[in-house]
This record gives C-alpha cells, sequence and structure tokens, in this order.
C-alpha cells in the first residue's frame, strides 16, 4: 500500500532521492501538485543526461539534434504517464544509475518508435485499439494522416516481411496469445501499455491483468525460441 505523501510546504523536492520522486510522480491523481513539483525536480535532474544518450543514439539513425530533443520530450511524458521504475528490479545499487539506465531503456524506445511513425507523441488512449492481427500492427506502425504514397508502401512490405517468422510462430499458439503479444509490441513500454488498453484487453478476452502477463511471457519466450531454432538451422 502506498504511503501518502507529506504536505507540500514540508517537502524539499530538490533534496529526495530520485527514486522517491518517482514515487512521488505516482501520486498524480490525488496529489497532483506534489506530483508536477516531483517531476519537475526529476527531469532537472537527469535531463542533461538523457539528452546526450538521445544525441548519441539519434546519430546512429541520422536524426538531427532537433529529434533528439524532441525524442527525450517523449522519453519524459513517459515516466509522467507511467512511471514504471522498481528500485528493487535493478541490480544497481546507486538508484540514479539504475534509474538512467531504466530511462535510456525507454529512450531507445521511443528512438525505434520514431523511425517507425515519425512521431513519437502519446497518443489518446481512447484512440487505441486493441491489436488483433499483424496487418493491423503494420498499418499502426505505419499510419500518417496523408493518403498513403510508394514510400509508405513499401515500408509496410518491408515491416511485414519482418514480421512473417513472428506470425509463424505466434500461429503455434491460441487466439488470445497472438492479440496480448500484438497489442503489447504496439502500445507497451517493457511491462506496461496504458491502462485502458489493459481494461480493454481483460474485458475482451475475459481475462484477469495477471493471467495477461502469463500469456505474454509464453508468447515471447515461444518466439525467442522459434526464431533462435531458425537462425541456428540457417
Amino acid at each position: 500500500m502506498k504511503k501518502e505523501p507529506k504536505k507540500t510546504i514540508e517537502i524539499d523536492f530538490t533534496s529526495l532521492p530520485s527514486d522517491e520522486l518517482v514515487e512521488y510522480i505516482s501520486f498524480q491523481n490525488d496529489y497532483k501538485e506534489e506530483a508536477e513539483i516531483a517531476f519537475s525536480v526529476f527531469c532537472d535532474r537527469f535531463q542533461e543526461k538523457i539528452f546526450r544518450k538521445s544525441e548519441i543514439y539519434c546519430n546512429k539513425f541520422n536524426f538531427s539534434e532537433a529529434i533528439a530533443a524532441y525524442i527525450v520530450n517523449c522519453t519524459f511524458a513517459r515516466v509522467w504517464k507511467y512511471h514504471s521504475f522498481s528500485k528493487g528490479k535493478s541490480k544497481r545499487t546507486n538508484v540514479d544509475v539504475a534509474i538512467e539506465i531504466w530511462l535510456c531503456k525507454i529512450l531507445y524506445n521511443e528512438i525505434v518508435k520514431y523511425k517507425t511513425k515519425h512521431s513519437c507523441a502519446e497518443k489518446d488512449e481512447e484512440d487505441l485499439p486493441i491489436i488483433e492481427n499483424f496487418d493491423a500492427l503494420v498499418d499502426y506502425f505505419t499510419k500518417c494522416e496523408d493518403e498513403e504514397d510508394d514510400e509508405t508502401i513499401e515500408k509496410k512490405r518491408d515491416l511485414r516481411r519482418q514480421l512473417d517468422d513472428v506470425e509463424r510462430a505466434l500461429a503455434q499458439l491460441s487466439v488470445k496469445h497472438r492479440i496480448i503479444y500484438l497489442t503489447y509490441k504496439a502500445y507497451g513500454n517493457d511491462a506496461y501499455i496504458p491502462r485502458k488498453v489493459s481494461k480493454s484487453l481483460c474485458d475482451r478476452l475475459e481475462l484477469t491483468q495477471s493471467s495477461i502477463r502469463g500469456y505474454k511471457k509464453v508468447a515471447e519466450t515461444h518466439i525467442r525460441t522459434y526464431l533462435n531454432y531458425l537462425n541456428g538451422s540457417k
């Protein structure tokens, strides 16, 4: 059970350990002012290092400094929305180092998202459907406002070809495995997806959240085993 935060006037947020800042960010529904202050301090504390990492990563993708800054904003937007850092799951004893590693994973995912969709901005959860098949996944990753041009069509073909082996692997599992895996693939950050999407999955598949995580783990393990077998036989 989460402890309630102290009154804002009693807290020097700048002196708090970084993991406690994340905890305060998680109180945003009930203590928005405290959460916003904690988030501002958190961003100030890590923004410079994460921007440098973003420049390094983006350089490998031939992205500009402006895009690197944009992706940093996307990274911190996900921190505000999901605040999923767990000190207990980290192998690092230094909390700030552990959080930097966590942020870099989010950052890289946002860069990959930008490469695929030319955007990493958070979408309205109301507009996020469950992904039931591979065509829907490809459409989600290549969706744009303009009419499809030759470049978009070719991009869809390339992505579809890249997913062929994964599709064959998932064909050996149930429909529930497929839907859960594809929905997490579209919206997930590690083990987290938007809450409304998660609830929709539970309702659609008549499963608990714990069961969904179990299905996801089975699907990921099966796909990894299948792809390792294919790579070993080539």
